[in-house]
């Protein structure tokens, strides 16, 4: 009898920077790999630098998680020799500004050029890296910027993401509840803006008090 054919887990290839969206990274890793899938982690910047990202990082200790550095990764994976199925772009998140360097310039330039001649499915968390969250004109940028089939968004979107000429680089835009109380926030929002408001009249009072002396 011939053996039945073994479907080969779908490969996934999670670039990570060393902030709080590398630590989202971290979260899709985990639940990819419970889920069976055969995950890659690429440290782009380094070892995690924000308590939440560290948290989420040592979570895949005990998991079946291939961790490597950009600086680790063989030169023929950057050119092709062995390409994951799916990559996803958790480098820079919505405060990211200024152009992409070094390794991250590196990883971007590898993940597009998967996508564009390969056909490779790519997924952004929160934003492409290399966009910034706040970019509102359209510019033209001197590096490479993520250009992903989707891009999965914590809470809402953001303002660049209703932006026309971002629509090549986001893709699909997914908005992914992540249980943010709406009325608290509001009421949250509302109590430092009351207290922002407390504090002016005072400083504005000190100010009057000192003048007329």
């Amino acid at each position: 009898d011939t053996p039945e054919a073994v479907e080969k887990p779908l490969r996934v290839m999670i670039f990570c920077g060393s902030g709080n969206n590398g630590g989202d990274g971290f979260v899709v890793a985990r639940l990819l790999a419970n889920a069976g899938f055969q995950v890659t982690v690429v440290l782009v910047s380094g070892d995690p630098k924000t308590q939440d990202a560290r948290t989420n990082f040592q979570l895949l200790s005990d998991l079946p998680v291939s961790i490597i550095t950009m600086d680790g990764m063989e030169e023929d994976a950057l050119e092709q020799g062995d390409m994951p199925d799916v990559l996803v772009d958790a480098m820079f998140g919505t405060g990211f500004h200024g152009i992409m360097r070094g390794n991250g310039l590196k990883a971007a330039e590898y993940i597009n050029n998967c996508h564009e001649k390969h056909g490779k499915k790519v997924f952004a968390l929160d934003i492409p890296s290399g966009l910034g969250g706040d970019q509102l004109k359209k510019k033209k940028i001197p590096c490479e910027i993520i250009k992903a089939d989707y891009t999965i968004t914590f809470h809402a979107r953001k303002p660049v993401h209703m932006r026309r000429f971002a629509a090549r680089y986001c893709g699909e835009i997914l908005v992914a509840d992540i249980g943010i109380d709406e009325e608290k926030l509001m009421t949250e929002k509302k109590a430092i803006a009351q207290n922002a408001i407390k504090r002016m009249k005072e400083r504005m009072s000190n100010f009057l008090q000192a003048a007329g002396q």
